[in-house]
């Protein structure tokens, strides 16, 4: 008889940890692991800032020679203008600080100028301007962040 009755203590033993081990494998199923924030979003605000530099180096200029709208501005001391010409093409949703140096100086903020509300990414660009090296930097964010 007092076999009989270790044997059912052992089985009750073993039913209780496997129901343990069965609730702790659930319970640990369902926890939510947030994923990594993806670098396609960093890319595609780079790129975004790229695009917009670029497509201000395409726009013609309006008043004289130069290869472009934006060298012409730069070229005249339009600096405000220049950095808001750059920041009209950027992709809906994306905003930007456009900074700009001249030669090897130091960046300044020019044009529309605001706070980003999470963290930015970076596009940078270079434009050759009469016997001047400009270097166009945007600090890109998300609209909304």
């Amino acid at each position: 008889m007092q076999n009989d009755e270790s044997a059912q203590i052992h089985i009750l033993e073993m039913l209780t940890l496997f129901w343990l081990f069965f609730m702790t494998a659930a319970f640990l199923i369902t926890i939510h692991v947030p994923d990594e924030a993806s670098i396609s979003i960093d890319a595609e605000m780079q790129f975004a800032g790229e695009d917009a530099i670029n497509l201000a180096l395409a726009t013609p200029a309006m008043e004289s020679d130069h290869d472009s709208r934006l060298a012409e501005l730069l070229a005249t001391g339009r600096n405000d203008d220049a950095c808001e010409l750059v920041q009209n093409y950027l992709a809906s949703g994306v905003e930007a600080n456009c900074w700009l140096a001249k030669d090897s100086g130091t960046s300044q903020p020019n044009g529309e100028v605001a706070t980003p509300g999470a963290s930015t990414v970076n596009a940078h660009g270079l434009v050759a301007v009469d016997d001047h090296l400009w270097t166009i930097s945007l600090d890109l964010w998300e609209r909304g962040s």
